[in-house]
């Protein structure tokens, strides 16, 4: 009777040990740019449902997310605007093994009121000079947020920005200049395309040629010592086909390098 006991125990604990583990939920940080709010929290749903993991994002200009990084804020991705500051980013160490992946891409766009009467019959740059000249321009920091960056380059490039410069409202980042627009606040804005399509208060009047500014890119990347399982999955599902049509849904486009 003894050795039934013994033997019972025996069966217990090797059953116990052939076991599968249950897999463990955790949590990913994500700092993504502002512009990537609503296509990105698409991406995060898909993610959580697939995996099982938790994602937290926070959304704010790409300058100062790297600023909040490199000051040690928790991060496991970053997703930024521009690859100039995802550089400035691993020229500190900050990155892990690479400046980052670039895959998504989008346009620039001037915006007005739904209520405005302005309206762009020729396209051209005397009529584009009218509008921009006709009241407050909002855009975000031109010297600093990817989308200010690259509304001046364009405006440099068409040659308006001396006399635009004057009229125009600085703001954090682009989801604000286009606030100010939805508002009635300024008379137009500068913000990338898909910002316009988020938001019915605004219209598109004018789309600046790719060729007047930088190329619009959307670097990601795992912060440094942050590679932990979970973190380098939900950066392989960015890349995947899931993800790329939930951007597409949102006007962004899909750059090479993501395929």
């Amino acid at each position: 009777m003894l050795r039934s006991f013994f033997s019972a125990i025996l069966m217990g604990l090797s059953s116990l040990a052939v076991a599968p583990p249950e897999a463990r939920a955790e949590q990913v940080s994500v700092f993504a740019a502002a512009s990537l709010q609503e296509a990105l929290s698409d991406v995060i749903s898909g993610f959580e449902a697939a995996s099982g993991h938790e994602v937290v994002a926070s959304f704010a200009g790409s300058s100062a997310l790297a600023r909040q990084v490199q000051y040690g804020a928790p991060a496991d991705v970053v997703m930024l605007a521009n690859v100039n500051w995802m550089t400035y980013l691993q020229e500190r160490g900050l990155l892990q093994n690479e400046r980052g992946k670039s895959l998504f891409g989008n346009g620039l766009s001037l915006v007005v009121p739904v209520s405005s009467e302005a309206t762009l019959e020729q396209a051209d740059v005397a009529e584009l000079s009218q509008i921009l000249n006709s009241g407050r321009i909002a855009m975000a920091l031109v010297e600093a947020v990817p989308a200010g960056i690259y509304g001046k380059e364009a405006l440099t490039s068409l040659g308006l920005w001396d006399t635009v410069q004057p009229n125009v409202v600085e703001t954090d980042n682009v989801r604000a200049a286009l606030a100010l627009v939805a508002l009635g606040e300024v008379s137009a804005g500068i913000v990338y395309t898909t910002d316009a399509m988020v938001d019915d208060r605004v219209r598109i009047v004018a789309q600046f040629p790719a060729d007047s500014h930088s190329e619009i890119v959307y670097p990601a990347a795992i912060v440094a010592g942050q590679d932990r399982p979970e973190v380098v999955e939900f950066m392989t599902y960015l890349s995947s086909q899931a993800a790329q049509d939930a951007f597409v849904q949102r006007g962004f486009l899909v750059l090479e390098e993501a395929q």
